[in-house]
């Protein structure tokens, strides 16, 4: 019995690590790699973790630079290998990080992020000064917006005057590079963060443990400096520019944000558990707040207000619990 329960246990944990570089080939879904892992570290310890992960990393680096031997230019091919390695091979070294942190998961993925965040910029800055990959990006944006260009039926037109003054290619590498360097460090942490959410899932699941439920997440509230400090950073950047670390406060701007928005859905939802709101009563609230999500402008009422009604828990105590979960 206990050889086969061994012989199972070495055959779910190939299957997993198998399932981890099967999800990386499908490039729009490529950060799900990380469920297996987080699976793995559930299952179990990091010695095995690290195994797969280093599995994974190597097989995934292989396969890369194979695909990208055939690019002319070894600048070019050293780029873009390096821009199609950085988010996988950080997303595995998430997990690892999360794992031998061993703290409030809530914690560890806010160090872990801190981490990406600091490698990540000297790799910025070597590409940046970079001439040749510099203008090559260029020519290809050049390109892309006299294409457009070309397109415009009715050149003397209003609505055309408009974007063909928007597709000036110094306005689109200004505006790409803003949404880019605003956005990368908060992408990383949706991705990491998403994948351990349905990994915890499932492992709950098969293990027949209570789900977890964003009733009961609430935001350390040590918490609120951070977010005080990254929009004092915004504001001061958006008046008077504040180069990189504009983009670092941005990025973590929304990673506050979006963590005090998880707390107010989750004080949402107990306010309508709390009332006894009837199912009915919750599915008309969900589609308004669904049709108000679609309408630009509008949409702020809830992007940034559900955010401020976690931030208002602070001083505001809708739930009798002091237990801050497990997260």
């Amino acid at each position: 019995m206990e050889v086969s329960l061994q012989k199972r246990n070495i055959l779910i944990y190939a299957v997993l690590t198998m399932s981890s570089l099967l999800i990386f080939q499908i490039s729009v879904v490529f950060f799900l790699l990380a469920i297996p892992l987080f699976i793995i570290k559930q299952r179990y310890d990091f010695s095995y973790l690290s195994l797969a992960g280093f599995f994974v990393a190597l097989v995934i680096v292989i396969e890369t630079i194979i695909r990208g031997s055939g690019i002319e230019g070894s600048n070019l091919r050293q780029f873009l290998i390096v821009a199609e390695l950085v988010y996988p091979l950080s997303i595995i070294a998430g997990v690892l990080g999360i794992s031998w942190i061993r703290y409030r998961t809530l914690y560890s993925f806010m160090a872990v992020n801190v981490g990406f965040a600091v490698l990540s910029v000297p790799i910025i800055f070597f590409y940046a000064g970079n001439e040749e990959i510099v203008n090559l990006l260029k020519n290809q944006i050049i390109y892309v917006s006299d294409m457009f260009k070309e397109t415009v039926t009715s050149p003397d037109s209003f609505e055309s005057s408009v974007l063909v003054k928007e597709l000036q290619p110094d306005i689109i590498i200004e505006s790409t590079m803003k949404l880019v360097f605003r956005n990368y460090i908060f992408a990383y942490f949706i991705m990491l963060s998403g994948s351990w959410f349905i990994a915890d899932s499932i492992q709950r699941r098969s293990n027949h443990r209570k789900q977890f439920k964003l009733v009961d997440f609430r935001v350390p509230e040590i918490i609120i400096w951070p977010l005080i400090i990254t929009l004092a950073v915004v504001f001061l950047d958006i008046f008077l520019g504040m180069s990189w670390l504009g983009y670092i406060m941005w990025n973590s701007a929304f990673i506050m944000v979006f963590i005090y928005g998880l707390h107010g859905i989750g004080l949402i939802k107990y306010l309508l558990e709390r009332y006894k709101v009837p199912g009915r009563g919750r599915r008309l609230i969900f589609v308004f707040a669904f049709v108000v999500l679609l309408m630009p402008g509008l949409n702020l009422i809830l992007l940034l207000g559900i955010p401020v009604l976690g931030v208002s828990e602070l001083w505001i105590k809708f739930r009798k619990i002091d237990n801050l979960g497990d997260t």
